[in-house]
């Protein structure tokens, strides 16, 4: 997002824009003006205004005491506080600092370190989450019962479009950080969702405090703990280990963890096994090792841990056909 001196104007990518009519209504209501909600029929009652009502996808919402309802957010802000589209696209986007105008030039833009990140989820799927169930445990292999629990405990959802999110969670146990994976098996997408905090990344603790396996991507992670279970054949063995992913190779959301956790004394690195997984580990180990925890380093067997599984698995399989 851009403030545009000459014509007083903001300007928007089209992915902070699409960001914006993604976001979850719900959500924006509640941490906007501090609105709670409960479960109602197909959708979310207002406690504050019980006329104010959010449809089960979390994006659609009426108000009837006063006649007027929208497909999303923006909408409210328009219909509600009478806000203009590019108004209401820079209180989704940048509440915090939404009176701050950042000159526009090619060579300075708006430096997004600057404002107070917000993440903005998008909204959930409705009904049952059906093909993250079906892309996380038949095409990735990973164990059921670790989906469940995550989707139970909200560290994993399918979003509206079918995407798998996975979300981290700051100091506070609020929502900070989450990335998306596409469903479709024919299709590489992955990103991060506006407003994500890298420096708290994705994160599972386990009953051992003192040990972190550090991987570059959730479902690595995921994938090392089925390993797990498979080999202690105890579909709760994943439970034992703390884990934690750093969406890709720069070690922010290590960093963090272990200030925040001052139990840890040794870091286990499992980033994939190619030229930046292997480079990245020898200068993180160094690091680390200089900083006085116990290091070591478990490389996947084939480029990552969600290879090994997959070949883990089909091996299996054919054992038992033969």
């Amino acid at each position: 997002m851009y403030y545009y001196k000459k014509k007083d104007m903001y300007i928007f990518t089209a992915e902070e824009k699409e960001q914006a009519h993604n976001i979850s209504t719900l959500d924006f209501l509640s941490r906007r003006y501090g609105y709670t909600f409960k479960p109602s029929g197909n959708g979310y009652r207002c406690k504050e205004h019980d006329s104010l009502v959010v449809s089960n996808d979390c994006k659609g919402w009426f108000w009837n005491s006063r006649s007027i309802g929208g497909g999303d957010a923006i909408d409210f802000l328009k219909k509600v506080e009478n806000n203009t589209y590019e108004q209401a696209l820079v209180e989704i986007l940048n509440p915090s600092s939404s009176e701050i105008k950042c000159e526009y030039t090619e060579a300075a833009k708006f430096s997004e370190a600057s404002e107070e990140k917000v993440l903005l989820l998008p909204p959930k799927a409705e009904g049952t989450f059906k093909r993250l169930f079906a892309y996380l445990n038949k095409t990735r292999c990973i164990d059921s019962t670790i989906i469940q629990t995550l989707v139970r405990k909200n560290y994993l959802y399918e979003d509206s479009r079918h995407n798998c999110v996975f979300v981290g969670y700051n100091q506070k146990g609020l929502p900070a950080y989450a990335t998306l994976r596409t469903t479709l098996t024919e299709k590489k997408y992955r990103k991060d969702v506006l407003g994500s905090d890298k420096s708290n990344g994705f994160y599972l603790k386990g009953y051992n405090k003192n040990t972190v396996y550090v991987f570059e991507a959730p479902i690595d992670l995921l994938s090392h703990a089925t390993i797990k279970n498979i080999a202690a054949g105890n579909n709760r063995e994943w439970l034992n280990d703390t884990r934690i992913s750093l969406g890709g190779v720069t070690d922010n959301a290590l960093e963090n963890f272990c200030r925040n956790n001052k139990d840890i004394e040794s870091i286990v690195f499992c980033l994939d096994n190619d030229n930046a997984g292997i480079g990245a580990t020898d200068k993180l180990m160094e690091k680390y090792a200089a900083m006085g925890y116990s290091v070591s380093s478990e490389p996947p067997q084939a480029k990552d841990y969600n290879e090994d599984l997959v070949k883990l698995i089909k091996s299996k399989s054919n054992k038992m056909t033969v």
